[in-house]
């Protein structure tokens, strides 16, 4: 047998009762400011076009009956096309607006009584009447105005992350939540998701690191070869990678490494972000080359690069699987920078973990001082 529910607010709860009714009364009052903003206004309720109309008089419009059994008639109203909602402006300047439209309104032959009040209301002879009238409206506006950006700064904000979509992208995979140096997430806004790669001297962003690597060759390095002609003449400039990068390979097979770093354009000799030599990393598929310090790597990374074949961002695999397939699933060792699969990982992960993460092969070789223990 159902049971009758006398009082809703001991099954809903008081405060789910207060949250439904303050969404009902937000609802109203935009559907009422909506209709009298929006004309014609399709009712989204009734299915009926709403148009603005004029049949709505005041008692100040009131004159004498003309004809037998009339108690009132109302001055005739003469079309206009509406203008459209601006920001409230001075009610002076909309006095002058009128009495420019009166004046220049063609003349026609009406009744002496009617006349009277249609010059009243046209040529706004009452200016007192006219300026109660204005402000009326413009309150009028400011209120719907009022309402609408209430509406939107409560509302717009819960639908905006209703509707909102991750993009896995190759550059952004996952790391330790709690990671700030080398941690490669999501920007902020969508300027920063689609160029990542900033340049250190002018700030400008490009969407990929070929796009970089021209900029930095033909407008920094170009004005520095401008100051220094001789040297340059002398220094061959080494080559720079390009969209289609592909890999130089010696007579054995072996990928040849770049001779520059990817990032800061530097060689071993010299880094152009520290100003100090040092050793160039090498991706052991494509021959991309990095310095550590531009790569953000640890201690124990710049240890363990040199014990496997390591490989850049571009060309990151499983370690386990071999393959580069569902990047956005790939998890990095905070201590070798090896990439593995969440779901390959022995028990296997589901989402990554928070602060610093250590594989299994770090884990047996460094023990304590895993990057995971350190942390902890």
């Amino acid at each position: 047998m159902a049971t009758v529910i006398h009082n809703p607010l001991k099954s809903l709860g008081d405060q789910f009762y207060r949250e439904a009714i303050e969404h009902c009364r937000s609802y109203n009052a935009r559907l009422c400011a909506e209709r009298s903003v929006r004309m014609p206004f399709l009712d989204s309720q009734t299915g009926v076009a709403q148009n603005n109309c004029y049949i709505w008089m005041e008692k100040c419009h009131r004159q004498p009956g003309q004809a037998a059994g009339q108690m009132y008639t109302y001055p005739a109203r003469c079309w206009r096309k509406k203008r459209r909602l601006h920001p409230p402006l001075d009610p002076q300047l909309r006095l002058c607006e009128l009495r420019l439209e009166a004046e220049l309104a063609p003349k026609r032959e009406v009744p002496p009584g009617e006349a009277t009040a249609l010059e009243a209301l046209l040529r706004g002879d009452s200016l007192l009447e006219k300026k109660n009238n204005l402000c009326k409206e413009e309150e009028t506006l400011l209120e719907i105005q009022r309402v609408l950006e209430a509406d939107e700064n409560g509302d717009g904000f819960h639908d905006d992350e209703d509707f909102e979509t991750d993009t896995p992208k190759r550059k952004n995979r996952n790391r330790g939540k709690n990671r700030s140096s080398r941690r490669r997430t999501e920007p902020v806004n969508m300027d920063d998701q689609d160029k990542p790669y900033v340049c250190d001297i002018c700030g400008k962003r490009y969407k990929n690191r070929p796009g970089l690597s021209y900029h930095y060759t033909h407008t920094h390095l170009a004005e520095e070869e401008g100051e220094e002609e001789k040297e340059a003449e002398m220094t061959p400039s080494p080559p720079r990678s390009s969209d289609n990068h592909k890999p130089q390979k010696g007579p054995d097979g072996v990928i040849i490494p770049n001779d520059y770093c990817d990032f800061c354009l530097g060689d071993q000799d010299s880094n152009r972000k520290t100003g100090q030599a040092e050793e160039l990393v090498s991706c052991s598929d494509c021959g991309r080359s990095g310095h550590p310090t531009c790569l953000q790597f640890t201690d124990n990374m710049m240890q363990a690069v040199r014990t496997y074949q390591w490989q850049c961002i571009e060309c990151k695999s499983c370690s386990i699987c071999g393959t580069s397939e569902n990047d956005d699933q790939l998890l990095f060792c905070d201590d070798c920078d090896r990439g593995y699969h969440m779901y390959c990982l022995k028990p296997p992960m589901t989402q990554p973990p928070e602060g610093s993460w250590s594989c299994h092969l770090c884990l047996d070789l460094l023990k304590d001082k895993a990057s995971a223990y350190g942390e902890a």
